[in-house]
C-alpha cells in the first residue's frame, strides 16, 4: 500500500512537471515589509549633517564600512585636510573628500574645527581686503590647506603659513555655497 501511495504522488509530481519536465517549486511567502527594516542610524552628536570638518590625526584609515572589520579604502597621512561628513552611525562618521570620494572615518580621528583646501589649477591670490581689485598678499597654489577665519558673501577669510587674507568662496574646498561663517 506504501509503495502505491508513492507511485502515485511521484505520478502526480511527474505530471504537474509538464514538458519541459521542470518540478514547480512552492511559491515562497511574502515578506513582511517590517522585517526588512534597518533601524536609523545612532547619531551620537546631534550636530547637522552634513558638515565640514578636519583630519585630526597625522594617520587616518578610511574604511568601507562603519567597523574596524571593514576594508581599509585609502589613509590620510597630513592633518588638517578638510572632509564633509555625510552620515554618522554611532562612534563612525562617514565622510566625502574633494574627489567625491566616500568611506568611513572613526569620530575621534576628525577635529570640528574648519580647514579649507584651495582648489582650481592655478595659484590663487590671498587678498588683503574681501575686494577683486584688493592687493596681493600672497599667491596660494591648488592644494593648498589654510584655516578658515570665517565667511561672509562671496569672500572667505583664511590664514595659512603666515599670511591672512581673503579668498573668493568658489577657489575653496570646504565652505558651502551661501554659508555664513564667523
Amino acid at each position: 500500500m506504501d509503495v502505491f501511495r508513492y507511485v502515485f504522488v511521484l505520478g502526480l509530481a511527474l505530471a504537474a512537471a509538464g514538458p519541459t519536465g521542470a518540478v514547480p517549486l512552492p511559491r515562497p511567502k511574502p515578506v513582511v515589509e517590517a522585517a526588512l527594516h534597518v533601524p536609523p542610524p545612532i547619531v551620537a552628536t546631534g550636530l547637522p549633517v552634513p558638515r565640514w570638518v578636519t583630519v585630526k590625526a597625522g594617520r587616518v584609515n578610511v574604511r568601507r564600512g562603519p567597523s574596524l572589520e571593514h576594508a581599509i579604502l585609502w589613509t590620510y597621512v597630513k592633518p588638517g585636510v578638510p572632509v564633509e561628513v555625510i552620515a554618522e552611525y554611532d562612534a563612525w562618521r562617514r565622510i566625502r573628500d574633494i574627489d567625491g570620494a566616500t568611506g568611513w572615518v572613526r569620530a575621534a580621528l576628525l577635529d570640528g574645527r574648519r580647514n579649507v583646501l584651495v582648489q582650481g589649477r592655478v595659484n590663487t591670490a590671498i587678498l588683503d581686503a574681501p575686494k577683486a581689485d584688493a592687493v596681493a598678499v600672497a599667491f596660494a597654489e591648488p592644494g593648498l590647506v589654510a584655516r578658515l577665519v570665517g565667511c561672509e558673501g562671496e569672500w572667505c577669510e583664511v590664514s595659512t603659513r603666515g599670511y591672512d587674507g581673503y579668498v573668493a568662496r568658489d577657489r575653496l574646498w570646504g565652505v558651502y555655497e551661501g554659508e555664513t561663517v564667523r
